[in-house]
């Protein structure tokens, strides 16, 4: 069994009947039903380019309640691994030497930026400790632009979708069969 999942073809993921749909789709973004049906009744795709293209779309298009649904599916950065999906626990990284202290101010910063917005704060971490995102939470707190922060979070959204995506076919295509 492969430690990382894959994606299946697109031509495969066109057909798929939603509960199976649902699980590819959760690969790319924390799970999220608004979401994936949507994006589930635009089929079919040329690509998963092409599928993000669209999801970017209906994103964009969803009403701010609808939104914020969306952008609350996603974790917060410093939660306990056990709340995590696979991919994001990974994405996360490792721990470091203090992470007691990064943990508590995780916890602070995801406490403020709720606080101010109401949702919960994103960003695409992939490759960055935990350590090196305070500022860019400071900052995003400081601005308090509301309508602005969304925005920017459901594209941070996007740009993870984009990445796993990335990832996950260049998995697939060393894998002698996809793993949903």
């Amino acid at each position: 069994m492969s430690a990382q999942p894959s994606l299946p073809a697109i031509s495969e993921t066109n057909h798929l009947p939603l509960p199976e749909f649902t699980q590819v789709i959760s690969l790319l973004f924390e799970p999220t039903a608004l979401l994936t049906r949507r994006i589930y009744d635009s089929r079919p795709f040329e690509s998963y380019d092409k599928l993000l293209d669209r999801a970017d779309e209906l994103i964009r298009d969803l009403s701010p309640l609808e939104q914020l649904e969306v952008v609350n599916a996603h974790p917060r950065i410093g939660e306990q691994a056990t709340n995590l999906s696979a991919l994001s626990r990974v994405e996360q990284g490792t721990k470091s030497a203090n992470e007691d202290a990064v943990l508590a101010k995780w916890a602070e910063l995801n406490r403020k930026y709720e606080e101010m917005y109401g949702f919960r704060f994103v960003v695409f971490v992939n490759g960055r400790s935990k350590e090196s995102l305070f500022p860019i939470a400071e900052e995003r707190i400081a601005h308090g632009n509301k309508i602005k922060e969304l925005a920017t979070g459901l594209l941070e959204m996007v740009d993870i979708a984009r990445d796993r995506a990335r990832k996950l076919q260049t998995s697939s295509a060393s894998s002698p069969s996809p793993k949903i």
